[in-house]
């Protein structure tokens, strides 16, 4: 998290700089089950290649034979690196969409990704493209999803009176209530719109 992300949660300026300085070099949960996922797809892939050495080493007969086992192996491995490109697309934007929607204030994620076109989603920097545009469309469309956003508005009201501007009684000017209540005790046919 950002110490800016911080001080937009209500932070003191003192607090989210320790909060920074002692955890700010810490990795997002979403790129480290990236990385995690990616370690675990290596990790299997390594060993299948292994196996497939071994099994190679023990079968060197025929070069004929040998040639068509490195071709379908070759075929096996790319397949196998497709798939794992796929899979790390899919979690990437998974990952994307969960932290956009998130970041909107969403409040049923798996009703909301129902809603957006992901179909030839193109990840750049970590983001979606153009899944900002579908979020705030559906932000309109669909508030009820979201969480409302509280903005803080100045109530309208009035101008109170200005007063008499330090103007003395009997001259011209604003009256206060007491200062009419005698004037009209003093002159009991005195017209008060003229004051």
């Amino acid at each position: 998290m950002k110490k800016e992300e911080l001080l937009e949660l209500g932070l003191s300026e003192e607090l989210a700089s320790k909060i920074v300085e002692k955890y700010g070099h810490l990795v997002t949960k979403t790129r480290l089950d990236e990385v995690i996922a990616e370690r675990d797809s290596y990790k299997t892939q390594l060993t299948d290649r292994d196996k497939q050495l071994k099994e190679l080493e023990k079968e060197v007969g025929d070069n004929a034979e040998l040639k068509e086992k490195v071709e379908k192996l070759q075929a096996e491995n790319k397949t196998a690196a497709e798939k794992y490109e796929k899979n790390l697309y899919e979690l990437q934007v998974n990952n994307a969409v969960e932290l956009a929607i998130t970041g909107a204030k969403g409040k049923n994620n798996k009703a909301i990704r129902a809603l957006l076109n992901l179909e030839k989603a193109e990840i750049k920097d970590g983001k979606i493209i153009g899944l900002d545009e579908q979020l705030k469309k559906l932000q309109e469309t669909e508030a009820y999803l979201f969480e409302a956003t509280k903005e803080n508005k100045v109530p309208a009201g009035f101008a109170p009176a200005a007063g008499n501007n330090g103007s003395q009684s009997g001259v011209s000017g604003n009256k206060t209530y007491s200062e009419i209540m005698s004037m009209l005790a003093a002159n009991p046919g005195l017209d008060i719109s003229k004051l």
